[in-house]
């Protein structure tokens, strides 16, 4: 798919859910749209990429979700992000960072208290 065809989809996206008004839809959308962003930057319009090969630097993934870079390491070192070694860094599949930014939006369950 072409760089700007995508780039026209995602924001043909936020504009949808900007439309639909649930606060947890336009939020989780511009994460998104903010994640393919990242991945797209420095890609002329008529480059040619597959949207399931993007990548992420720790450092960038930090900023999609918000975290400090080091804390991103350390998801990664606890297996609770994937990603793969590439020299001194980590590399992130687009893909991969999806989940961590669904479970910021959820309802939140009912919390049970633990008496002692």
């Amino acid at each position: 798919m072409k760089v700007g065809h995508l780039r026209e989809r995602l924001s043909a996206a936020l504009g949808v859910a900007m439309r639909n008004r649930a606060a947890d839809a336009v939020a989780l959308t511009a994460d998104r749209t903010k994640a393919m962003a990242v991945s797209l930057a420095g890609l002329g319009d008529d480059a040619e990429v597959e949207i399931e090969s993007l990548e992420l630097s720790t450092r960038d993934a930090a900023t999609v979700l918000g975290f400090h870079p080091e804390h991103v390491r350390r998801l990664i070192r606890a297996g609770r992000l994937r990603a793969r070694r590439q020299g001194g860094d980590y590399r992130i599949l687009v893909n991969d960072v999806w989940p961590m930014l669904e479970v910021r939006y959820r309802e939140p369950g009912r919390r049970r208290i633990r008496r002692r």
